[in-house]
């Protein structure tokens, strides 16, 4: 995943400082944010909260009516308040901070009495923390509508960048698991090498397990073969192409691409002006078709056996376990 700079964060200010991001419980495990440290600190004292939704200038929080916060704030609504936020790093460390704010709207909570929504106007730029939690997020939705067909290589080097165990996987063809090997990826779909054939394969429905070991995640993207094509030479490789379904593609891979295209595209404009590529440099074709150069090597990589000697026999825990690991996290 990527890292944050001052540039990168200033960007994010600018460009997202009023998005909103909805805290619903996909959202927040993406955000790997501990609700429990949550609090408003007012009054000389400080007291529990949900944050429905956040953005980089405002905040809208659930808090009990019967509360001191509460309380507090009906009794004088422009005293000064702060929020807490509290993400937890990859390391399981927590990473916490306050907000300062002023109160803004008040209003009931679905119409209840006892809970009620109250906005808070941040009253300074917020840290950088949670302006590179909420810019990844949304820059990554962001850049799945407009750069879906941006496609990466699998090479050595975009295996690494990306966080990926190898570029060996397995896919789930109509519940039964296949492997194959990774050849390219994208927001939209991605295109695999396997042992079958096209005719029994396009039309299908797929899911694609992708392990991210940077993150020690592990996610099924679904989606549908739409083409696939003997590979040239061989009559029991098929290259298969795939369409992610939009909707459900989970977070974790939109953040996932979108970090190592924006990388990607920022090495790019650092080394303009040069006149040759540094080796073994991940590539990202805008094209609909990235290159067949590496037909050869990916052939030899599959063996020369017929397709049901090669199917993974699908055993019911395997299925389970897929299908557990199968979220839909969405903005």
């Amino acid at each position: 995943m990527s890292i944050a700079n001052s540039h990168q964060i200033s960007r994010y200010y600018d460009f997202f400082r009023d998005k909103e991001i909805v805290f619903t419980k996909a959202n927040v495990q993406i955000l790997k944010m501990d609700p429990r440290q949550v609090y408003v600190k007012c009054a000389g004292g400080q007291w529990p909260c949900l944050i429905n939704s956040s953005s980089l200038q405002s905040a809208k929080i659930i808090i009990g009516t019967n509360s001191g916060a509460f309380l507090a704030i009906q009794k004088d609504k422009n005293m000064s308040i702060q929020l807490r936020y509290c993400f937890i790093d990859a390391n399981g460390a927590p990473i916490h901070f306050f907000v300062n704010c002023s109160v803004g709207e008040i209003n009931k909570y679905q119409n209840t009495e006892e809970l009620a929504v109250v906005t808070l106007n941040f009253t300074q730029r917020p840290p950088d923390d949670l302006i590179f939690k909420i810019g990844e997020f949304l820059e990554a939705n962001e850049n799945f509508y407009h750069r879906k067909e941006d496609r990466i290589d699998i090479n050595k080097n975009s295996i690494r960048k990306l966080g990926l165990e190898k570029e060996e996987s397995i896919i789930f063809i109509e519940n039964v698991p296949r492997r194959c090997i990774l050849k390219d990826l994208s927001f939209s779909g991605a295109k695999v090498m396997l042992v079958g054939v096209p005719k029994f394969l396009v039309g299908k429905n797929i899911n694609l397990k992708i392990d991210f070991i940077d993150t020690n995640e592990s996610v099924l993207v679904p989606g549908i073969i739409p083409r696939a094509e003997f590979l040239e030479g061989r009559k029991d490789i098929t290259s298969v192409h795939i369409a992610f379904n939009g909707d459900t593609v989970p977070m974790v891979y939109k953040l996932h691409i979108n970090s190592f295209i924006t990388t990607y595209q920022k090495t790019i404009l650092n080394n303009q002006g040069e006149q040759v590529a540094p080796a073994n440099q991940p590539v990202i074709n805008t094209a609909a078709e990235t290159a067949e150069a590496t037909k050869t090597s990916i052939a030899d990589a599959l063996p020369r056996q017929n397709a049901e000697q090669q199917n993974v026999q699908a055993q019911p825990a395997a299925t389970q376990t897929a299908a557990s690991q199968a979220q839909n996290p969405t903005a």
